[in-house]
């Protein structure tokens, strides 16, 4: 067991349909900063500073921010929901401890970029076939992990495959 087994909802945001949102908030038995360099290398991560040290991943269509004692998950709607993504992120990190001895480590720094230097790799075709309106909002949704960049069909074909390549590289997934 990683967690303490109570947590707290804090309010993170509310939206324009009046439905507040809410973010969990667990505090840890352990330091987790030792384990973040294996998160690192093999989740999502949309942010990672070894120094805070601190790591930003995505799980499933969370996103989930560690520190050391504690563990924050976005965005639930209630208490059960909140209970339900405290025990999926626990068992996440249990499988990374577990799988520990045969993961390799990434202690480097990790930030994606910014939108719009993912907006000038993109076809610009505001096709929707990635299932957003316009490849900014793509790029939107790049840039904090919330999509993946095989998401956009024009990409995946051979008249932009260096932009493809340049744009993996650029995102860390090459």
């Amino acid at each position: 067991m990683l967690f303490q087994s109570h947590f707290r909802l804090e309010q993170a945001a509310c939206k324009l349909d009046h439905i507040c949102r809410y973010k969990v908030v667990v505090s840890t038995l352990e330091n987790m900063a030792p384990l973040m360099p294996y998160i690192n290398a093999v989740a999502r991560v949309v942010f990672y500073d070894p120094e805070e040290p601190v790591i930003v991943f995505r799980l499933e269509d969370r996103k989930v921010a560690l520190r050391p004692y504690e563990v924050q998950i976005a965005e639930v709607e209630n208490i059960e929901e909140g209970r339900i993504w405290r025990e999926k992120v626990e068992k996440f990190l249990e499988k990374i401890l577990e799988d520990k001895a045969s993961l390799t480590p990434r202690y480097e720094p990790k930030t994606l970029p910014p939108a719009l230097e993912i907006y000038k790799l993109l076809p610009k075709t505001n096709c929707g076939k990635c299932g957003e309106k316009t490849c900014l909002a793509f790029a939107t949704k790049l840039s904090t992990g919330e999509a993946v960049y095989k998401d956009c069909k024009p990409l995946l074909t051979e008249e932009y495959e260096e932009a493809r390549e340049n744009l993996a590289r650029l995102l860390g997934e090459d």
